[in-house]
């Protein structure tokens, strides 16, 4: 009978240095790896966590990266939204969040949101959803001399509009789906799902703008996520349309609304963008900046309100009014899109059998950006099928 994958625990309870730096954390290699499940915690300030008219800091935003590596063979290269962006997309929801503006109490890790911990969870995939078994796909780490998670992180500190200081304060688990090591050969036939940021790019308030992808002859490119994100602005604004080309020829040309109502429907996404925000008023009618561009907003229910709570005007692009009449009242809201927000996936291998990807061999490979509205921060991230490298034979 042929194995199955099982989960390994690497690191319990793992507290962090301090409120920002940059640390490294070995990963056992006695397996191959499936997926990485990283799960990070934070304690909200004394009073909350709750900024009016701000944007809310949250364990995912303090997230600033994420690599997965091997000496300078980089497997993973992201940022915490990005990695839950790519999961968004591959799963059709976004992973397990646990979103507070409560006060810092003591975690007792329930998913009590009246706790005053944030729990954010961050997929990192090896496989594609066709190969769950790694029976072509994996990270065989068993070939490595080494193999580190890195994490940069920056916890915006504050009593009312962050989190407590301390290292204590930020802790993460991190599990690994595995399957057993195999000979050498086998080992070096398998393929790693690699996904890193090929480049950031500010918008403009027009024109096209060409970007270099990757050339590789030992990689395919698989997908290609484009985010676009502007404070305030709606979806397809600052960036309206894109083409990729190879060796000049245009091969795929869409508008950025009907790219994304095509990944909504690849993904089979379910809507919800931001679940169960767990909010605390902090004035009778507070701003929430939800990063999620053209949003719908949903009162599920109030669990403490002296009067009923109701959203105002919609406001430019993420901007959500919640209206009470009383701070300190606790309301939970459902942040929903139509799309998964601020993102376009041009997808080669819709179907996920691997046999519709673009070889990176080619002699040449762009994205072309057309610019609509200046300022938006713009990632470019490459999803590469590759061979295993970076290891000694």
């Amino acid at each position: 009978m042929a194995p199955i994958p099982k989960w390994t625990e690497l690191y319990k309870d793992k507290a962090l240095s301090g409120d920002s730096g940059t640390e490294t954390f070995p990963i056992k290699r006695t397996d191959q790896i499936l997926q990485l499940l990283l799960k990070v915690r934070a304690k909200n300030g004394a009073t909350a966590n709750a900024p009016d008219a701000k944007a809310m800091p949250t364990v995912e935003s303090s997230i600033t990266k994420i690599n997965v590596k091997s000496g300078s063979a980089d497997f993973k290269s992201y940022s915490g939204e990005i990695c839950r962006k790519l999961a968004a997309y591959r799963n059709g929801r976004v992973p397990k969040t646990l979103y507070t503006q409560a006060a810092g109490g003591t975690w007792a890790g329930n998913d009590d949101p009246s706790l005053g911990w944030q729990e954010y969870t961050f997929p990192i995939y090896f496989n594609t959803p066709r190969d769950l078994y790694g029976n072509l796909m994996a990270l065989p780490a068993p070939l490595y001399d080494s193999l580190d998670m890195v994490l940069d992180y920056n916890f915006t500190i504050s009593a009312t509009e962050g989190f407590v200081t301390g290292g204590a304060n930020h802790v993460f688990d991190l599990y690994a789906l595995t399957m057993p090591k195999q000979d050498n050969a086998s080992m070096q036939n398998k393929r790693i799902l690699v996904e890193t940021k090929k480049q950031d790019y500010t918008s403009k308030s027009a024109g096209d703008e060409p970007i270099n992808l990757t050339l590789d002859q030992n990689r395919y490119l698989r997908q290609l996520m484009i985010f676009c994100y502007e404070n305030g602005i709606g979806e397809g604004v600052d960036i309206t349309d894109l083409k990729l080309k190879v060796d000049g020829d245009t091969f795929w040309a869409s508008k950025w609304g009907a790219l994304q109502a095509l990944n909504a429907e690849d993904a089979s996404w379910d809507g919800r963008a931001i679940p169960n925000m767990y909010l605390k008023a902090q004035t009778g009618n507070d701003e929430l900046w939800t990063r999620v561009p053209s949003p719908f907003p949903y009162m599920i229910s109030g669990t403490a309100p002296t009067v009923a709570a109701y959203f105002g005007t919609l406001a430019s692009g993420d901007k959500v009014t919640v209206n009470t009449d009383a701070a300190s009242d606790v309301n939970i809201v459902d942040i929903r899109s139509p799309v998964i927000p601020a993102v376009a996936v041009i997808d080669l291998d819709r179907d996920g059998s691997l046999q519709h990807m673009q070889s990176c061999g080619a002699n040449d490979l762009d994205i072309i950006l057309s610019n609509g509205g200046a300022d938006a921060a713009v990632q470019i991230i490459e999803q590469h099928v590759a061979i295993p490298w970076g290891y000694s034979q």
